[in-house]
């Protein structure tokens, strides 16, 4: 049996990373619940027009709900506009489906005369397949258009755009999905054509955009990976155990010890973790975890429309009285200062009672890091300066059974 409930409490909010504000022309947060759609940097001539009156909870604050009927936003603001020409832009949103379904393709967002892909652009998205179109043409013959499935474990998707010189990425939940190169720039230029948001880009084909939009931004540059990175903040996931997205989520314990699982912001009111061995409640945001054997624990969480998403989260654990004398250490982390996996240092300093010291060097060979102590850890920093992500040599010194031990390894600084 699975309980139902609001989740208001006991989740970690990861946007923790400073998001990008250079070149930001244009940001609507839909947290406006009163019909209109205003543009936060403060562009009057930015705003949107539209209908719509219904909004519900988003990835922060509130989010725009579109009927897949009738109900459009049109944005016809010069500097929005002129970033669909020839120059760099990036586009950022989030957004989430509500006819999981529907096989149909849904326009979420189209700056296209009709069904021609003369200077036509749009994100089209077909909810049965998980399927996202971009179409980027100058006309038949210069197309730098890009298809790629999504992940269906998510129900929020944080989408990407960016068009740097002749190429187009496109970042789908923190991860690149696809790419493609033109021999010149592609020209989207079409200032009578403004940009729509749910509107059929092609009525023939496409159906309008059931569901919900959240934090579209709209900048004049490429932004780069860490930029990227920091405006993705993770909704409806287990906040334990991340280094970032191309990492399975982990930690490690001793036999008898526990975690506090947390998970990221939510707007799900149903959720259930798995397996339920060693959790103290399984439909709780923030369960206690004592597993007894080394396990993988799935959240799952539903929304009021029926869309669950999944994640998961592994537990490493380690019988004390079986250790051999090894040091284990992490082959990356992440000195962000985001709460999370911010120190580098030994994870079984129990099981070294002879310990003598632990060295990090960088690939130059200078010492950035020294300590005669288990449990200090790293910081990222030498001489009160973050040191450069890298692959960084580590050197534990410690005795077993008398014995002196010199173990070496790598870890990986990620920022």
């Amino acid at each position: 049996m699975r309980s139902f409930f609001l989740i208001a409490l006991f989740v970690i909010p990861l946007s923790l990373l400073a998001q990008p504000v250079a070149g930001l022309i244009a940001y609507y947060d839909f947290d406006s619940d009163d019909g209109s759609v205003v543009d936060q940097t403060g562009t009057i001539a930015n705003y949107g027009i539209t209908t719509i009156d219904s909004y519900d909870c988003g990835v922060e604050d509130l989010a725009i709900r579109f009927n897949g009927i009738n109900e459009t936003v049109t944005i016809e603001g010069s500097e929005v506009i002129s970033r669909f020409e020839t120059e760099d832009v990036t586009i950022s949103f989030y957004f989430k489906s509500l006819n999981t379904q529907q096989v149909q393709t849904q326009t979420i967002m189209s700056k296209r005369a009709d069904c021609g892909n003369t200077n036509a652009f749009a994100i089209r998205y077909t909810p049965a397949s998980s399927f996202l179109n971009v179409i980027f043409t100058e006309n038949a013959g210069l197309s730098g258009s890009i298809s790629a499935k999504l992940n269906p474990d998510h129900c929020w998707h944080h989408i990407v755009l960016v068009r740097e010189g002749r190429d187009l990425s496109l970042i789908a939940d923190g991860i690149l999905i696809a790419q493609s190169t033109t021999p010149v720039r592609v020209d989207l230029t079409n200032p009578s054509i403004p940009l729509t948001l749910g509107a059929s880009s092609c009525q023939i084909t496409d159906g309008l955009f059931e569901g919900f939009m959240d934090e579209l931004r709209i900048y004049d540059r490429a932004l780069e990976g860490l930029e990227i990175e920091s405006l993705y903040i993770r909704p409806d996931q287990i906040a334990n155990g991340f280094i970032n997205v191309d990492i399975p989520k982990d930690t490690t314990i001793y036999l008898g010890n526990t975690v506090q699982a947390n998970i990221t912001s939510t707007c799900n009111d149903e959720l259930f973790w798995y397996p339920d061995q060693g959790i103290n409640n399984a439909f709780i945001p923030d369960p206690v975890l004592e597993p007894g054997i080394t396990t993988t624990y799935f959240l799952e969480t539903t929304d009021l429309f029926g869309c669950t998403s999944l994640d998961s989260f592994r537990i490493n654990v380690i019988d004390p009285s079986q250790l051999d004398c090894v040091a284990f250490l992490p082959n990356a982390f992440t000195p962000n200062d985001d709460g999370l996996n911010d120190l580098f240092g030994i994870d079984n300093p129990f099981a070294l009672p002879d310990f003598t010291s632990l060295e990090i060097f960088d690939r130059w060979g200078n010492r950035v890091f020294y300590t005669e102590d288990p449990f200090i850890r790293w910081d990222g920093y030498y001489r009160s300066t973050a040191v450069n992500p890298d692959i960084y040599i580590y050197k534990v010194i410690y005795k077993c059974e008398g014995q002196e031990e010199a173990q070496t390894g790598s870890v990986k600084i990620i920022r």
